[in-house]
């Protein structure tokens, strides 16, 4: 007697021959939720807002309350890293060049947000002060070397790098130097320098071992020039900014790689991205500052960035590499032996202490300064590019998973999973970017002009579709019966012999009856009670195969004979 009986489940593994799968593994897991120990099905996406158009690729949750939307793809946003901060600030990349803007600036309007922004950073002066002196020195009077250099403060008290220095005069006390700051030295563009903006002005002074520039005094933005009769013991505070240069932008004669791009957060306040070969960090709490000294240049181009528990994978055209330190400007690269460039930015995906991304080979992984194929003997080299898409797939997190979707499906990898780890998916429409909400932990993703919650229903569900391995009799068998146990019905099972499908039954349920109604073969109905066993046709085989299509299965199989299923 042969008796065949699956009340345990796994997702698939393509590389391994259908024959030799373990016994719990299907050549076909599609739309199954596999966390409760059977096959259920996954969940349809809800509507959560409807976009401006059908062309957005981008969104962001803003403060809870206000759904961002791009039509550029992969913006990366980060909140503002000033504790309590009351213009919530918000940093972006992605667009033509690197942006802020606060929350009256994103929200202004009814609709289309985010309505306005700034560019990110503080040009320093393009021109140095010049300085001329008046006024009668005092007799007894020692005159001091002076020279002077002044910089930008935004609304925001953001603060440029300083001017070039003045040509050096020399200063007494009863003596005013008057300091010009041409206009012409101010920058083009939709910087933060409106109303509220500042310059501050600052002067040599040489102390016992070194000369350092230090605060004189601070003029509104308009101002031209600035008359300086202050004594040397009453300079403030030395220039911090000495370096606070902009972030790459889209300033081509500087730039030739474009502007930064995969905006990060990291601890202490720093922020990262990168253009070309170049990572690039910021000054800590000091987002619009990204001194040249704190940019590390890589072997190759940078595909995407992303940060793990004690550092940033930097994913490139080549090897990937791990950048780590505890400051900006001690922070060093280490490449990681792993042979597996990034082949899409939008396959990258944060996971927590690790990261994943799609490599040539298979599903990368990378912690720490360690890196491996994490889809090695699952998935085959040959179907993970034939099948799965990884130069098209836009992947996000999803309670632990990644959620890979791409113009013809989508499938699914849970790192935790073992041999649950591969589920596929079928999907009505492309999807073209999402987000997953941190405070909540949901996945949105972008269909047409609307932003869906993926798996959102609580009360509906897909249908799920599972079709066994090859199971092989020890001699060709007739195999009699087929049984189904669901908790929802109907049902629709499959069976195979030998490659030919004998059997395409869909079962129904009313009470305690149960209905046959078949496609394979044709013009067949029965009905059963209390028991869900339905004949096979008359067929000898030794390949054996089932599949079950349906929303809540517990178990299923096939039998020679009935007394084989009542004692199973």
């Amino acid at each position: 007697m042969s008796f065949i009986k699956r009340d345990r489940f796994a997702g698939t593994a393509p590389a391994v021959a259908p024959r030799l799968l373990s016994d719990q593994f299907g050549q076909i897991a599609e739309n199954v939720d596999l966390e409760s120990g059977k096959l259920v099905a996954t969940r349809p996406d809800t509507d959560a807002f409807t976009l401006q158009n059908s062309s957005r690729r981008s969104i962001y949750y803003y403060n809870d309350t206000n759904w961002l939307e791009w039509d550029e793809d992969g913006v990366s946003v980060v909140p503002g890293p000033i504790p309590a901060d009351t213009n919530n600030r918000l940093y972006w990349t992605g667009q033509s060049f690197p942006r802020i803007a606060t929350q009256t600036m994103v929200v202004n309007g009814s609709s289309g947000y985010p309505a306005n922004s700034y560019r990110l950073g503080v040009p320093y002066p393009s021109a140095a002060p010049t300085v001329t002196k008046s006024g009668t020195a005092s007799a007894d009077a020692t005159p001091n070397d002076v020279s002077y250099v002044y910089t930008f403060v935004t609304t925001f008290g953001e603060e440029s790098a300083p001017s070039a220095p003045s040509t050096s005069i020399q200063l007494t006390d009863g003596e005013t130097a008057t300091v010009d700051m041409p206009t012409s030295a101010q920058p083009s563009g939709a910087y933060a320098l409106q109303n509220g903006a500042l310059k501050r002005i600052y002067r040599s002074n040489t102390g016992s071992t070194n000369t350092r520039f230090q605060f004189v005094a601070e003029v509104n933005y308009t101002a031209t020039s600035y008359p300086d009769s202050t004594a040397a013991d009453s300079l403030g505070e030395v220039l911090p900014s000495d370096g606070w240069i902009p972030p790459p932008d889209d300033d081509t004669s500087l730039y030739p790689d474009g502007p930064l791009q995969g905006l990060i957060p990291l601890a202490q306040g720093v922020m990262a991205g990168f253009t070309g070969k170049r990572f690039c960090l910021s000054e800590p709490f000091m987002p619009h500052a990204w001194p040249i000294a704190y940019r590390i240049t890589l072997e190759e181009d940078i595909v995407a960035i992303a940060s793990t528990a004690n550092g940033v994978a930097a994913l490139t055209n080549g090897h990937p590499y791990f950048v780590v330190g505890t400051e900006p400007v001690a922070m060093t690269s280490v490449r990681i032996d792993l042979a597996q460039a990034c082949v899409n930015k939008n396959s990258v995906v944060d996971m927590g202490n690790y990261i994943l991304y799609a490599g040539p080979d298979g599903l990368c992984a990378i912690e720490s300064s360690q890196g491996r194929v994490v889809t090695d003997g699952i998935i085959s080299v040959a179907q993970w590019n034939a099948d799965f898409n990884p130069t098209t797939i836009r992947a996000f997190r999803h309670e632990n998973t990644y959620v890979a979707f791409h113009a013809s499906g989508g499938w699914v990898f849970d790192p935790r999973g073992g041999e649950n780890s591969l589920l596929t998916l079928t999907l009505a429409a492309d999807v073209r970017g999402g987000y997953m909400h941190p405070k909540d932990g949901e996945l949105y993703i972008i269909v047409g002009n609307k932003i869906k919650k993926y798996q959102g229903s609580t009360s509906a569900y897909n249908t799920l579709k599972f079709k066994s391995k090859k199971f092989v009799t020890p001699a060709p068998v007739s195999m009699s019966w087929v049984f189904i146990s669901a908790d929802v019905y109907p049902v629709t099972v499959k069976v195979w012999g030998d490659g030919t499908l004998i059997a395409n039954y869909t079962i129904t349920k009313s009470g305690t009856t149960y209905t046959q109604a078949t496609t394979t073969p044709s013009g067949i109905s029965n009905t059963t009670t209390n028991q869900s066993n339905f004949r096979l046709p008359a067929t000898i085989a030794q390949e054996w195969e089932i599949q079950v299509e349906g929303t809540d299965i517990n178990e299923f199989g096939i039998a020679q004979s009935m007394d084989e299923i009542r004692e199973s």
